[in-house]
């Protein structure tokens, strides 16, 4: 098979949209197909590599172009360079893209074979955005996102959500058909080391990431050091990496000698080992959140709010923590540290088969092989 994956992010390690760009990828190959690319230049070579051929957009610098692309409605800065893009579309079986963004791709391809991997249900997640942090562009998003949002959905002949609330947000607002929306959920690479023996020390070395420029999460975190953090009563030490930390943060940290903020790490796999519990304190935001499946992909149990674990299947105190208000995620921490090393490794286990089950690179292949051989492609 001869697949074409469009995207206006490239696939990578550093944030969650990268990480789910990435896991489409892999699932692709995982199954010996045949993937072009269409998108802004690959920094990893790794990753370039898996592609059989790569068509890298350039940016476009052209002020008045630009202005003039955006009061039509085309706000992407690589759309001149898609213009310009010479590609048979109808040579490849299936045509993926990535985000319900990308609307004046609708001209080209075949859209009998389009499949779109919806990351966010954007008419949501740009409002939100803007709520949390008003510019000028971020205004041109929200008001342009639905229109473009609604185009790509009706046309697409299927649509890849993440959550079965995402299936519903879309169902609500475009009214699609519910057989044309399919449910592949975030999955990402096993690191093979899942129920490993927990440290010996006393201390609970909990660890918090994302992307700390945006506004949710810091939101999040802000209320997790004010309202849990500040009353633990147990040996116990954050680390905070992630991506652009506003100065806010860094602030309140700054003489917190058991707090550690890490700011845009290369990768976050030695943090992720160091560590004996996630902790994801998200209450707003959109789509599925990557991080808590990359910490069941350690074996790390995850102490989480309801919005975090949306589209996973947490069982409490079995692989991971339910909490929602200051006093659970409080109680649900001091569980964790009282347990004996036994009970810690099993909970790791336990978190570590979970993942392998619903959330690893092989059941995504798995699910995509079945979508696009179903859909004929």
């Amino acid at each position: 098979m001869r697949i074409l994956q469009i995207s206006p992010e490239a696939p990578g390690t550093h944030s969650g949209g990268q990480l789910v760009i990435r896991q489409t990828l892999l699932s692709l190959t995982g199954n010996g197909w045949e993937v072009d690319y269409v998108g802004p230049d690959i920094q990893d070579p790794q990753i370039r590599a898996l592609y059989a051929r790569l068509y890298v957009l350039e940016p476009s610098n052209r002020v008045l172009l630009r202005v003039y692309d955006t009061l039509h409605g085309n706000t992407n800065q690589r759309y001149r360079s898609w213009k310009k893009l010479d590609l048979d579309f109808d040579s490849y079986d299936a045509i993926i893209m990535e985000f319900t963004k990308l609307d004046y791709v609708l001209e080209r391809v075949p859209k009998d074979r389009l499949f779109v991997r919806v990351h966010n249900v954007e008419a949501d997640f740009s409002l939100k955005n803007f709520r949390y942090n008003r510019t000028i562009n971020n205004y041109i998003d929200k008001t342009l996102s639905p229109k473009r949002e609604k185009k790509i959905v009706k046309e697409a002949a299927k649509l890849i959500v993440l959550t079965d609330r995402d299936r519903s947000r879309l169902r609500e607002l475009y009214q699609l058909p519910d057989e044309k929306i399919i449910i592949i959920p975030v999955c990402v690479e096993g690191r093979g080391d899942g129920g490993r023996e927990p440290s010996q020390e006393k201390t609970v070395k909990m660890i918090l990431t994302g992307s700390l420029w945006f506004g949710p999460n810091y939101e999040g975190i802000k209320w997790f050091l004010e309202h849990v953090f500040a009353v633990l009563d147990i040996p116990c030490s954050l680390t905070i990496a992630g991506a652009r930390p506003n100065e806010e943060l860094v602030g309140m940290i700054k003489d917190r000698k058991n707090i550690t903020l890490v700011d845009s790490p290369e990768s976050m796999e030695p943090y992720f080992r160091r560590s004996d519990l996630a902790v994801t304190p998200i209450f707003d935001g959109a789509g599925m959140k990557v991080k808590v499946a990359e910490a069941l992909s350690y074996g790390l149990p995850v102490v989480g709010t309801s919005h975090a674990f949306e589209g996973y299947r947490i069982e409490h105190g079995l692989n991971s923590y339910h909490a929602d208000k200051p006093e659970e995620f409080v109680e649900s921490i001091r569980h964790f540290y009282s347990l004996s090393p036994e009970e810690k490794t099993e909970i790791k286990r336990n978190s570590y088969r979970l993942f392998m089950e619903c959330y690893s690179q092989e059941r995504s292949c798995e699910q995509f092989r079945q979508v696009l051989e179903r859909n004929g492609s």
